[in-house]
């Protein structure tokens, strides 16, 4: 287990975390996290992005008219579901 010190920064308080912790997380500089209390304890979990399908849909058409034709990933398209998709 890490330790680590809180200190004043500006009007809040702030706690520096261990490069290894961030590195076995994925966390770097500017990663947003989520904050929660859970009996008397303070848990910070990475703010992971979701997507609707229409916004991934929308993104791919504009990649599509930047690149001025339509892009095929065809690797996957014969692979099993791994999740919870449905075709």
């Amino acid at each position: 287990m890490s330790t680590a010190t809180l200190r004043k920064w500006g009007g809040a308080i702030a706690v520096s975390l261990p490069k290894k912790i961030l590195s076995m997380l994925s966390l770097e500089v500017g990663a947003e996290v989520n904050i929660a209390t859970e009996n008397g304890k303070i848990i910070l979990s990475p703010a992971r992005q979701s997507f609707t399908l229409t916004q991934l849909m929308k993104e791919q058409k504009q990649l599509e008219r930047r690149s001025e034709h339509p892009v095929i990933d065809s690797q996957w398209l014969g692979s099993a579901a791994r999740g919870k998709e449905l075709l």
